[in-house]
């Protein structure tokens, strides 16, 4: 399993940037920059779900408006107004038109709250990033008019608020990721797998994850959202130090997953080492996600998030095209 950690050198500093991250996800999930960049956006699941409500996305549902999908006869109790009479004028008998009914989505946002979502030294923390994202995609299928829930996980204090489909429900939403809070090393995948069942509709998962865990595991929950017939994203959140390795003076390097786990080392001795390791893992992480039929995007706590979320949003309707 790859972990993270912070050295003790720059501890200040990343306990600094942790306050100012958890200060700025309490005063303004929704950042208003971000949502006047992908207001005008959508995100629109690619698989077929279910629903009822007249929406946007493909549903199970046969209908009475939208695309049209077949013709079934005519059996008493059918409302007139459905009959095909031009059907009906060549062959004399009784059709009626069933539609593929657009309809709306339930979303999921679900956090990763491992320890290592915590690390932040340039920037905000991972966790912080991952929740304004969140709340941001949440406010955005709310204002599609579809239902969005979330889910904290975490081994000891999982929080699950199920999708609903009302403005006033973004609150509950806000609430549930202020309330996420960073604890120690778990199974990813096993914490997925057990919110599963409560997933009552197929919509779309979205999970944000540094993903600094086992990916055989990752993997089986990934085709358990698949096997029920969900579609899913994995925002893969990193700091720009996780990425470059740029540390520069001799250092003691503490996890911040497993207590008292520490290493005393010169990061210049082993920065190509683990940039290769590093390179490995993602390039494995990406071809599971797409090979298992998810979107992959990785987000960087440096960039703007609003150039990251408006180009996945645009990349993923133009996919759809």
């Amino acid at each position: 399993m790859m972990q993270f950690f912070r050295s003790k050198s720059q501890r200040t500093s990343t306990s600094s940037a942790a306050g100012r991250g958890a200060a700025a996800a309490r005063s303004d999930l929704v950042d208003p920059k971000v949502m006047e960049q992908i207001g005008n956006l959508e995100l629109l699941s690619r698989t077929v779900v279910d629903g009822l409500l007249a929406g946007k996305h493909p549903s199970t549902t046969k209908g009475g408006c939208c695309e049209f999908a077949q013709h079934r006869q005519y059996t008493t109790g059918d409302e007139i107004r459905q009959i095909d009479w031009q059907v009906y004028a060549r062959n004399d008998r009784y059709f009626i038109k069933q539609f593929e009914e657009e309809t709306n989505l339930h979303g999921i946002v679900a956090i990763d709250t491992s320890g290592s979502m915590k690390f932040g030294y340039s920037t905000v923390t991972k966790l912080s990033y991952a929740c304004r994202a969140a709340a941001c995609l949440a406010r955005l299928l709310l204002h599609q008019r579809d239902a969005v829930g979330a889910i904290i996980l975490n081994d000891k204090r999982p929080l699950f608020v199920p999708p609903k489909q009302n403005a006033a429900h973004l609150q509950a939403i806000l609430a549930c990721l202020q309330a996420a809070q960073p604890g120690a090393a778990g199974s990813l995948g096993a914490q997925i797998r057990g919110f599963i069942p409560r997933l009552r509709r197929r919509g779309l998962f979205v999970l944000f994850s540094d993903c600094f865990g086992d990916l055989d595991d990752l993997s089986r929950a990934l085709r358990a959202l698949r096997g029920r017939g969900h579609d899913f994203v994995v925002m893969n959140v990193l700091a720009p130090e996780e990425i470059h390795f740029n540390f520069r003076r001799w250092s003691t390097f503490e996890s911040l997953e497993v207590a008292g786990h520490s290493l005393n080392l010169d990061p210049a001795s082993v920065r190509d080492e683990y940039l290769k390791a590093l390179r490995q893992h993602l390039n494995q992480l990406e071809e599971m996600v797409v090979g298992l039929g998810g979107d992959y995007l990785r987000m960087t706590t440096n960039r703007d998030l609003a150039e990251t979320l408006s180009w996945f949003l645009r990349s993923r309707m133009a996919k759809g095209n």
